[in-house]
């Protein structure tokens, strides 16, 4: 409960004496505003203030009145003076138990003593530490005995006494728990606040309106005024305040949404600096290495005795063509300028040019190379041929390169609304383990595929990222020393619309 600013009381307090204090002061305003209350209605009957100041009761009222005004005004500010400790708690039970001794005639006020005498105990129990209530017990037991012995000359009730007393170690044991279980929850809400505050992410917490009700000092200094859009945010990066931010959300329940916000904008940079630098050296490879093919086939054509060297310089230079293929095509579809272009093309000419272009490397290692086009599938059909080229040949490449022994395939299928190409062979295989990240960049399936075959790890993840751009998925099963299918499955577009 937000409580009116000149109830409450700086931070700088004790916790529980803070907390005691600001009940105080709320109970010290009631009497306040009970005590100018009592003086307007001493006028309230229009009576002349001559008048009231002669008739004894209406004074007597107004004297009182004003007396409960001034006091607890003084207790007021004692109770904001922070060296003073309970001091003004208990000048508040000592008002009371006063205020109640001279309420009302001694007869009455053993008569009704169970009841009245109650309030400086509740009180006490409320304002006070909680072992403070006996005291205030035994004060209000000593008060009873005056009035009865001294006063009245009549022996006290001890049942009484004994209520007093049982009523004070209820209040002990209520206030105790209750102490108890807020500063379990003050340390707990404390552990909370110093692991926000030592996070490396901001948090934020949202509630069901989507206002903001949380945020460590990371989110502050990350967002700043940015935290009212934070509930439009989505997740993923986003620029702002010239720098970029990572978004993750999750629902907490009972709590709201979480929102973490993270500043990723040197990973970023340092993305885009390699993948600057890795197009601008692919390219610039490309050059010596098509010149270091072409002297190699010049030489192995003119010198007889030079063609095995010459032969075994042209396959390792293409072997760094092809890799720095990928890695200029990786580099184009990470910065994003890889575009597809949809013309009309045939199915069954891109298996028969691909099958050219492997032919060599399966033959080399005594396997079938296998190609077949589904006759339901229409003869043209509109698609980016060189991209889907690049994709048979980086699936084909590879299923040639860790096959030693049978066939490998490609077919053609029609679907309903989409078509197929499928990529058997009778390989390695692929790790169970292996599969969920072959299609990472620089992955590959399995060590051993890593010490006997050459390869930067990213023909796999350029399939991937081609197949999304053309709106198509690929999915891979495989079983190790029995091979690999690799479907890929793509929207049909006919070129007659």
């Amino acid at each position: 409960m937000k409580l009116p600013k000149f109830l409450q009381l700086p931070d700088t307090f004790e916790p529980d004496d803070r907390r005691r204090r600001q009940i105080l002061n709320i109970i010290l305003s009631l009497f306040i505003a009970g005590g100018f209350f009592s003086i307007i209605a001493t006028f309230s009957y229009g009576d002349p203030f001559m008048e009231v100041i002669h008739d004894p009761e209406a004074s007597l009222i107004l004297i009182s009145s004003l007396s409960v005004v001034v006091v607890f005004l003084v207790l007021f500010a004692i109770n904001r003076w922070e060296r003073t400790g309970s001091l003004a708690g208990w000048l508040l039970v000592l008002s009371l138990i006063a205020i109640i001794s001279i309420s009302d005639t001694p007869n009455e006020l053993v008569e009704r003593g169970l009841i009245v005498w109650t309030l400086p105990i509740l009180a006490g129990g409320i304002v006070l530490p909680p072992l403070a209530v006996f005291i205030v017990a035994t004060l209000v037991s000593i008060t009873n005995l005056y009035i009865s012995v001294i006063v009245l000359n009549i022996s006290t009730n001890p049942y009484a006494v004994a209520t007093y007393f049982v009523l004070a170690a209820l209040t002990w044991l209520g206030m105790s728990i209750a102490n108890s279980a807020i500063r379990t929850a003050r340390m707990e809400a404390q552990k909370n606040a110093a692991i926000l505050d030592g996070v490396a992410d901001g948090v934020v917490v949202l509630n069901d309106e989507n206002q903001v009700v949380l945020a460590n000092p990371v989110a502050l200094s990350l967002m700043g005024s940015g935290l009212t859009q934070l509930a439009s945010q989505g997740k993923g990066q986003q620029e702002m305040r010239g720098r970029v931010l990572a978004f993750e959300w999750s629902e907490v329940k009972g709590v709201g949404r979480v929102a973490i916000v993270r500043d990723v904008s040197r990973q970023v940079e340092v993305e885009r600096a390699k993948e600057a630098m890795l197009g601008v050296v692919s390219h610039e490879m490309r050059t010596p290495l098509a010149a270091i093919i072409g002297f190699a086939e010049v030489i192995a054509l003119r010198n007889d005795m030079a063609t095995p060297f010459a032969e075994r310089i042209r396959v390792n230079a293409q072997r760094l063509t092809y890799m720095v293929n990928d890695l200029l095509d990786h580099a184009q579809m990470q910065a994003g300028t890889l575009k597809v272009h949809n013309e009309p093309f045939s199915p069954a000419s891109l298996l028969l040019l691909v099958k050219n272009l492997l032919s060599g490397l399966a033959e080399q290692k005594s396997l079938k190379l296998i190609t077949h086009v589904d006759t339901a599938l229409p003869e043209l059909i509109l698609g980016d041929s060189s991209q889907l080229q690049q994709i048979l040949v980086n699936l084909l490449g590879n299923a040639i390169k860790f096959t030693e022994y049978g066939a490998v395939s490609v077919t053609c299928s029609m679907l309903a609304t989409e078509w197929q190409m499928i990529v058997q062979d009778t390989g390695i295989g692929i790790p169970a383990e292996r599969l969920p990240d072959i299609f990472e960049p620089f992955r590959r399936g399995s060590d051993y595929a890593t010490r006997n075959h050459q390869g930067a790890g990213l023909g796999l993840s350029i399939v991937k990222k081609l197949v999304v751009l053309m709106d198509g998925r690929i999915e891979v099963q495989s079983i190790v020393g029995q091979g690999s299918v690799f479907t890929i499955t793509l929207p049909l577009k006919k070129v007659n619309g």
